[in-house]
């Protein structure tokens, strides 16, 4: 008999959950970075950028960003290949917020991701 757990995880949309939880992540830490940390923005997307998907999401669950105890479950079985692809893409996207920060504002202002 199949666990429910299994047969559960079995039957997710990982792509759509995956690009929901890069989406949401990247919300909760822009908010955060921007509006919460007390850091420059710079030094607050910094200090983030060797933190994964999953990490990150278990860092704001529960704090009224809409990621749940559920959802960092969810990402601990979602399947390699899905959880490298997503991991990479919000890695990606907190790489592009420091490069563009550096760069252009020297680390003071610019924009996040653009989801907050």
């Amino acid at each position: 008999m199949v666990s429910q757990a299994r047969k559960k995880s079995s039957s997710v949309d990982w792509e759509s959950f995956g690009w929901d939880m890069v989406y949401r992540v990247g919300s909760a830490l822009d908010h955060w970075c921007w509006d919460v940390s007390g850091d420059t923005a710079l030094d607050c997307y910094t200090a983030h950028q060797d933190h994964g998907l999953y990490e990150l999401a278990e860092e704001f669950v529960g704090e009224g960003y809409g990621i749940t105890e559920e959802d960092v479950k969810l990402l601990k079985k979602m399947p390699k290949k899905y959880y490298e692809k997503f991991n990479a893409e919000i890695r990606r996207r907190i790489d592009k917020v420091v490069n563009k920060l550096m760069e252009e504002w020297g680390g003071e202002y610019g924009e996040g991701f653009g989801f907050g």
